[in-house]
């Protein structure tokens, strides 16, 4: 059974005890950490999650960060993409995950109130930036939405090869 991203992120966090206090939601800590890493300031991220303080944003992230495995740059056959909208305080977020698909660790996540091109290119340059190679990608599972990837130069196998991603691989080909 696949997980989607933010079902993955909040296993994982609760698995390495990344966040002391729960007062406010492990997914909402996620989103605003994501947020963080997307880039995006704190005072924006605090803003945007409504109900949370910049300070709260902050600790997420950096609750987050120094429970990341390091960044490491190795060969990676496959990474697997996956992507889906979360609902936090009345917005929609969307929140990516890339993983190695053979060690099956989390290698990078983002969010964006968006899913926008710009959000989607700077995510997959952090994946790219990982990776001694150019892997194959594997597109999202299921009912997944992954956005924003059209302007992508790494190998790409969409899955299911219909709807969003058979449209992604004609543009990535030229032919849409």
């Amino acid at each position: 059974m696949k997980l989607g991203p933010m079902v993955y992120l909040s296993e994982w966090a609760k698995s390495m005890k990344a966040f002391r206090r729960n007062k406010i939601s492990i997914e909402k800590k996620i989103v605003a950490a994501g947020l963080c890493m997307s880039g995006y300031s704190y005072r924006q991220v605090s803003e945007m999650m409504g109900g949370m303080s910049h300070i709260a944003a902050r600790d997420s992230y950096l609750a987050l960060l120094t429970s990341m495995p390091r960044e490491s740059k190795k060969f990676r056959r496959e990474v697997e993409i996956d992507g889906n909208d979360f609902r936090v305080s009345q917005r929609t977020f969307h929140l990516w995950l890339a993983r190695d698909v053979e060690s099956g660790e989390a290698m990078v996540f983002h969010a964006s109130p968006s899913g926008s091109l710009e959000d989607g290119s700077r995510f997959l340059a952090e994946v790219a930036a990982q990776c001694d190679n150019r892997p194959q990608l594997r597109l999202g599972y299921e009912a997944s939405k992954v956005r924003g990837l059209a302007n992508v130069d790494l190998y790409f196998q969409p899955q299911p090869a219909s709807g969003l991603f058979g449209k992604l691989g004609r543009l990535l080909k030229g032919t849409a």
